[in-house]
Order: structure tokens, then C-alpha cells, then sequence
């Protein structure tokens, strides 16, 4: 990380202060797929919040990150309009945040397994050139939450458990009421694929990315 630092963003003159920029990673590291509240992350970081939209472009300029828009379409229930951002890669948020061996059934577990699927569906996304899929997330003010919606195509719930219970499918449910994404999924660590009484599939993560990637998973809507 620290070569890549020196001679990528040092290099092309993307900041002149890379210290600062440094410990800014280590924080942007520890705020890994949660909601960025620019003023608040600014202030631990010591900059101005144009510097710090500064930093994260420069992320996204240089592929080290992405963020994920809040989804603001839902009528029923007022969303949020705050991003997240994501690193690149599962490894380096490990490295900067100096975490040892992620145990699984951990919160740090449910986090990492959530990045590896958006990171896997992004991957996904790009290869097969479908740039009009935007990949972005919802949380209603009442707290329901869907961790990825893509296009108009998936709804798609992330969970590193072993048994998806109703309590789970909240989101989803209250999504799927106002008919915004063709299919609906959860993808965990369930040893079966099943199908719930209101159509939301339940898929094992390994059954789910091999349906993505021999491109079983797009429809089309019918006019």
C-alpha cells in the first residue's frame, strides 16, 4: 500500500500532502461499507470537507474505492441520500484497520462477506459491460435497509448466516411493496437454495455467483 501511495497518487500529484492522505485511508479503512457523514469524517481526519471529497474522488480516480449511492426512488418510505464506501479490495480494509483473522459468525465476518459480494457483483458488472446497472443501496428513515439494489433488476439482501429467518427479509419485503427491482434475493451461507411464500430466493453464495456469472440472474421487462 505504501509503494502504491508513493509512486501512484504522490506520483501523478493527486495530493501534495500524502501523510495526511495516509491517515486518511486509516479512517476511510475503519468506515468500510457504512454510511459517511462528510463533516463528522473530516473533523477526525483534520481537513476541510471539500479536502476530504477531494480524498475520495481521488480513490475513485485512481480505483482504490467506490461508493454507493443511497436509492432516493421509494415512495412509501422517505430513504436516505448518504453514500457508503467500499475499498477495492477485503484484504487492504484488513491490513490498514490491523485486524487479525476475521472468526466467522463475527460482525467483522457479516461486514467482510458483505464487501466480497458487492465486490464480486461490481467485477461482474464491469466484465459484462453493463454500465447502466447502477449499483447503489436503501435505508428508509424508519430503518429498513437493503444492502444492494443494481438497476432495476436486483434487490439483493447480504448475510453471514447460515439460516436466513424472517426477521432478515424486512428490507426486502418493504422494498419489494413498491415493486422497484424485477427479482428479490438474499445470498448467505444457507446450504439449499429455497424460494419464500412472497418469491424472495434464498441462494447460497457459491449458487449465487455462479448463476451471476453464466448470466442466469438479468430479465427483461416487459414493456
Amino acid at each position: 500500500m505504501s509503494t502504491y501511495l508513493r509512486e501512484e497518487i504522490q506520483g501523478e500529484a493527486a495530493t501534495r500532502n500524502i501523510e495526511a492522505f495516509a491517515e486518511f485511508l486509516d479512517l476511510i479503512a475503519m468506515a468500510n461499507g457504512h454510511e459517511l457523514n462528510y463533516e463528522r469524517l473530516a473533523s477526525d481526519c483534520q481537513v476541510s470537507t471539500s479536502t476530504l471529497k477531494n480524498y475520495l474522488q481521488i480513490l475513485e480516480d485512481t480505483l482504490l474505492g467506490f461508493k454507493l449511492p443511497g436509492f432516493t426512488k421509494t415512495k412509501k418510505r422517505k430513504a436516505t441520500s448518504r453514500s457508503k464506501h467500499f475499498l477495492f479490495d477485503i484484504g487492504v480494509v484488513n491490513c490498514l484497520c490491523q485486524r487479525s483473522p476475521i472468526r466467522p459468525k463475527s460482525e467483522l465476518f457479516g461486514s467482510a462477506f458483505e464487501h466480497f459480494i458487492i465486490l464480486e457483483i461490481r467485477a461482474f458488472l464491469s466484465y459484462r459491460r453493463l454500465q447502466n446497472f447502477k449499483m447503489t443501496y436503501w435505508r428508509s428513515t424508519s430503518q429498513y435497509e437493503v444492502d444492494l439494489i443494481v438497476g432495476d433488476q436486483w434487490a439483493i439482501e447480504i448475510k453471514g448466516t447460515h439460516l436466513v429467518q424472517d426477521r432478515h427479509l424486512k428490507g426486502l419485503r418493504a422494498l419489494k411493496e413498491e415493486g422497484m427491482a424485477m427479482s428479490y434475493f438474499v445470498v448467505s451461507l444457507d446450504n439449499a437454495e429455497r424460494l419464500t411464500d412472497d418469491e424472495i430466493r434464498v441462494l447460497p453464495w457459491k449458487i449465487f455467483l455462479e448463476h451471476l456469472w453464466a448470466d442466469q440472474l438479468i430479465q427483461s421487462r416487459a414493456d
